[in-house]
């Protein structure tokens, strides 16, 4: 395919390059790609971790720096990125690197976002105990442990200067609800470093790299002790200082997810689904069993789970059973045959009740992934641990695998992998309402599909799931937006999500530092409006397989950006 750049039926002089896998002769398209892998490389010199975690290994090893300075010039870089983007002619280039042009933009405008308005260096401790991480070096074989240690060695040296830099940037008082949750995330990432690491040395034959690293490990272990004492003090703030604002809110929704929707009408179209979806499960629960109360059903389901010792190996048993589903009832491609594996979420994670740890898009020397699922806590009591494992009855485990893993996550993963030939820019600008929308998409969509066919339980437990985000989508808003508190997240939760105490509080308290949780639910519904304005254009050529393979074939995008992609006629509001 050749691209004329001046619109006057003349090649252009440009050198031959590989956009979205199409071959294209344009100066422009030439210069989109050489400045989008110039401002990539820009975002991992100061996020080094962010290159590493994707496979880019020089980035080994290092933190972030997030002085104030450091912060500064970090903030002119990208502007100056924006501009020189913005000085290019989009309308010179592809279908597909304009969606790429468009994801790039995107990209810096969150960033500048996230520095310029919502700050979190100052009130949102819990973005970043994810840098401290260090167990990639850990899990992945991608070279010799030594050299792996070595890199976990010089990252978690740098845990003290890293954390004081935190602790200098923090207001003063902090909402108490995002203060409990650092704390807890934090003392856990501690005890990540001193318990779980305890024996990930073992083989290695050199005593002054074991000796570095269990030295790093308690300087780095003591290090997280004093900051979390030390947020322990600013909890001042009282209990609601947590909400964003609504035009924070709307700014979020604008440049992470390239939504500019009113509040008040995404307010009312989640409404509409939770409302719809109540309906639905009275439906279902009494077709299972007329008379009975849906309280009672979920009560009865929750209590066929794994036991707390079989809960990892029942998981990874039951994974291959969905893979094969996928393929027999033709879903969505499948284009390899790596698997993940699953084990215990660490620590510093338990927020969570399971999450997919994919590799590195750019990952080629170790591809293992891991599923986590979140077990008992050793000190809870029996009412405590039957609760929580209530929630991962064979039902609901089930949703939960097709969510983070077939065909969910790791799907979206493996096409990204190895589907076509992506762009980098397409790799790395991700949006959270595409990949938690298809994640939570392909729930209600396995339900409506032969695999759950004489499931009634499965699709009860499905609606049950699609109620707790319908119930994080709703209480973001209002949380962040119109002051609801905690306890009346908490009730919300329990009341429209049929929660147990416990995990439904778990659930209202992630809202206070993630305002972004209502993307699970936001995301499904523009991929299920996209795939209605789909199946309509293509009648009776539709395939539901092809329209998934498409959906997935251009990374992780803004959902409306698909639009253009996916549609001859994308008009209209992406929701």
């Amino acid at each position: 395919m050749w691209i004329d750049s001046d619109n006057q039926g003349r090649p252009s002089s440009g050198p031959l390059f590989s956009i979205g896998g199409v071959m294209v002769q344009n100066n422009t398209a030439a210069a989109f790609q050489s400045l989008s892998e110039r401002l990539i490389k820009e975002h991992w010199d100061f996020y080094p971790t962010a290159g590493s975690r994707i496979g880019r290994h020089e980035y080994d090893g290092r933190l972030p720096d997030l002085s104030p300075s450091q912060n500064a010039r970090r903030v002119k870089e990208i502007e100056s990125g924006l501009s020189q983007l913005r000085a290019l002619n989009v309308q010179e280039l592809d279908k597909d690197s304009q969606m790429s042009y468009r994801m790039m933009e995107l990209f810096l405008r969150r960033e500048s976002f996230i520095f310029n308005d919502l700050r979190p260096l100052e009130n949102n401790p819990m973005r970043h105990s994810g840098y401290l991480n260090v167990s990639g070096y850990i899990r992945r074989d991608y070279a010799p442990l030594e050299d792996r240690l070595r890199s976990a060695i010089a990252a978690m040296r740098q845990a003290p200067d890293f954390l004081d830099v935190l602790d200098r940037a923090l207001t003063g008082r902090l909402s108490s609800h995002v203060v409990d949750m650092s704390v807890e995330s934090y003392a856990g990432m501690a005890r990540f470093y001193r318990v779980d690491l305890a024996d990930a040395a073992q083989g290695v034959s050199d005593p002054d790299i074991v000796r570095e690293f269990d030295q790093a490990r308690e300087t780095a272990a003591a290090a997280l002790d004093r900051f979390a004492e030390s947020l322990k003090s600013r909890g001042g703030q009282g209990e609601e200082g947590f909400a964003i604002g609504p035009e924070l809110y709307s700014g979020m929704l604008a440049t992470g997810e390239g939504l500019d929707t009113p509040l008040s009408q995404i307010a009312a179209i989640g409404q509409a689904n939770l409302d719809d979806n109540l309906r639905r499960i009275r439906e279902v629960a009494q077709e299972l069993s007329p008379g009975r109360p849906v309280p009672e059903l979920v009560e009865e389901i929750g209590r066929n789970h794994p036991q707390a010792e079989h809960l990892i190996s029942e998981t990874q048993d039951m994974l291959e059973d969905i893979r094969q589903s996928l393929i027999d009832f033709d879903i969505v491609s499948v284009p390899s045959e790596d698997r993940c594996q699953v084990i215990e979420t660490p620590t510093y994670m338990r927020y969570a009740f399971a999450a997919m740890d994919s590799a590195g898009a750019l990952e080629t020397k170790a591809t293992e992934s891991f599923y986590y699922v979140t077990p008992v806590e050793d000190d809870w009591n029996d009412r405590q641990r039957n609760e929580w494992l209530s929630n991962f009855n064979y039902d609901t485990l089930k949703i939960i695998s097709i969510h983070e893993v077939y065909p969910g996550h790791f799907v979206h993963h493996l096409q990204n992998r190895y589907g076509r030939d992506l762009p980098l820019v397409n790799r790395i600008a991700t949006s959270y309402a595409f990949t938690e929308g298809w994640a939570h998409y392909t729930e209600q969509m396995m339900m409506e599909t032969e695999y759950a066919q004489g499931q009634p339980r499965l699709l009860l437990t499905q609606l049950l799931e699609a109620l707790v985000r319908n119930c994080r989508y709703m209480c973001s808003l209002w949380m962040h937006t119109e002051g609801m508190t905690l306890d009346d997240a908490t009730r919300f939760f329990m009341e429209n999500a049929y929660m147990a105490e416990l995990p439904a509080r778990r659930e209202a308290l992630r809202g206070t530092f993630d305002p972004g949780y209502l993307n699970y639910t936001l995301g499904k519904l523009m991929i299920l409006k996209l795939r209605e304005d789909y199946r309509k254009e293509q009648g009776g050529g539709y395939s539901l397989k092809r329209f998934h393979d498409q959906l997935l074939s251009h990374g992780g995008p803004a959902l409306p950006l698909l639009r253009p992609a996916l549609l001859e006629n994308p008009g209209g509001s992406p929701l």
